[in-house]
């Protein structure tokens, strides 16, 4: 029988693992993938923490109270507020590791992050590339201890039952075999590409995903067939900017749209919902503003209309600064011609056409632009960004969708981080960490930056402390 049994080798289970293992517990991790380290070879990485080491050497005043006191201002005091609290007082202690692990961080962090709404201090956190800065501060740690044999690791290993003995949770049934701990966390990620489950979660909501692919909620599924509380669904927001690169999914890292917010690159173009019309102002700053407009429109989807001389614009600096993150002029084009999510033609009805938009009512709401940009004033949205008449052909569409990132559901816990069934009881042997609580819980109901991967790497930490312990005495 191992001491600790985890289920899941990504963000939250390697530090989870890593801190038993290092304080003298025999652990065995189970993974349904081939690899360990989950969505930190997806994510972006971003991690808030107020208070740490590197924002004091930067001379930046933040504490652990006025990043609580932001993310209660962002989410109106939603999710689980005891959560909340214990990662963000957690925070800048799991920073000040990953330093001291040799963490590269980016040379403009902490910064202050507008594709969600931005803090009042620059508190998040992130590596040079992305969240393989973490995997590559946290893989020696565990390589030392897999090779010490303090951790044992079970590659595509699909859990699929939990069972009870003498009392207590014990015993890990999965594809290949039994396993047996004295105590077993769950980190098993989200939900975000099981879209059976995403769908029976969030009725009547389109799933563009871009999870990690391994998010298939099994964890979420075999705790509620125990018993488990299901919870934080009622929150569930998208991230915008999603171009589907296959059916049903997209990907954050390949093709991915600057419509989070326009701070970063005020809007050339506008946006047009299936129907055809503009539906808000392009240059809204607001993140959380242009979410919920989105999630209004048929299907959480619209198309940026643009013309040539948009594409070829140039910033103040001479820099391209395109609709596409990471893409420029002639990546657009080349795509264009494929006509998979962007389109070119040489007329707006050519191109309505191609995009599958109502031809009449577009080239009217173009039209109606256009004269805004005549006369400087946009009476429907109040846009003050009117310097790009839609009127040189070549003319583009591109097709973007409210994405699945992350998702906000989770299973419930206790201030121990015992999972805890419908009558409140804990499940005796179970914790859990990780997506597996849902953004929601630490989140609430709106994007807070770095309350993902900086809960699953504090909580994780704090499980292997804690569990570590009750089995040293």
């Amino acid at each position: 029988m191992y001491d600790i049994l985890i289920i899941g080798a990504g963000t939250a289970g390697m530090a989870c693992a890593i801190t038993a293992a290092q304080q003298g517990a025999k652990v065995a991790v189970i993974e349904k993938a081939d690899h360990i380290g989950g969505a930190l070879h997806w994510s972006g990485g971003h991690m808030s923490a107020g208070g740490t080491r590197r924002q004091k050497q930067l001379g930046i005043e933040d504490s652990p109270e006025k990043h609580l006191a932001d993310i209660f201002r962002i989410n109106d005091s939603t999710g689980d507020l005891t959560l909340t609290k214990m990662a963000v007082y957690e925070a800048p202690k799991t920073i000040d590791w990953l330093e001291d692990l040799g963490f590269d961080f980016a040379p403009e962090c902490p910064r202050i992050i507008y594709g969600h709404v931005p803090y009042t201090e620059a508190r998040t956190h992130y590596g040079t590339n992305k969240a393989l800065s973490i995997y590559k501060v946290l893989r020696p740690l565990w390589d030392k201890q897999v090779e010490e044999g303090n951790i044992d690791l079970f590659l595509e290993t699909t859990l699929t039952a939990l069972r009870k003995n003498e009392g207590r949770f014990n015993e890990a049934v999965t594809n290949k075999q039994s396993f047996f701990g004295k105590y077993i966390v769950l980190t098993t990620g989200g939900y975000g590409s099981n879209p059976a489950y995403f769908n029976a979660k969030h009725p009547n909501t389109p799933l563009m995903s871009s999870s990690y692919p391994t998010a298939t909620g099994d964890g979420h599924q075999i705790i509620e067939d125990l018993g488990g509380v299901f919870e934080y669904g009622k929150f569930h927001l998208p991230s915008l900017g999603g171009v589907e690169l296959e059916e049903g999914r997209c990907n954050f890292n390949e093709a991915w749209a600057m419509v989070l917010t326009s701070i970063y690159r005020p809007a050339r173009e506008i946006y047009v919902n299936k129907h055809g019309k503009r539906f808000m102002n392009e240059n809204e700053p607001n993140a959380d503003t242009r979410e919920r407009i989105v999630v209004q429109q048929p299907d959480w989807k619209f198309w940026i209309i643009f013309d040539e001389t948009a594409l070829l614009e140039r910033n103040a600096g001479g820099a391209e600064n395109s609709i596409m993150i990471g893409w420029d002029t002639d990546k657009i084009k080349a795509v264009a011609k494929e006509e998979k999510f962007i389109w070119q033609a040489s007329s707006i009805e050519e191109l309505c056409t191609k995009a599958g938009l109502p031809y009449l009512t577009t080239k009217k709401t173009i039209d109606t632009f256009n004269e805004a940009c005549d006369n400087k004033i946009d009476t429907e949205f109040g846009r003050t960004q009117l310097n790009h008449k839609i009127q040189t052909a070549h003319y583009y569409a591109l097709l973007v969708h409210a994405s699945v990132l992350v998702t906000f559901g989770g299973m419930k816990v206790n201030e121990q981080l015992q999972i805890v069934d419908k009558q409140g009881e804990v499940m005796q042997g179970l914790y859990a960490a990780g997506e597996l609580l849902g953004l929601g819980a630490t989140s609430g109901s709106a994007f807070c930056s770095g309350m993902a991967i900086t809960p699953a790497l504090s909580f994780g930490r704090i499980l292997g402390k804690k569990l570590s312990t009750k089995i040293n005495g």
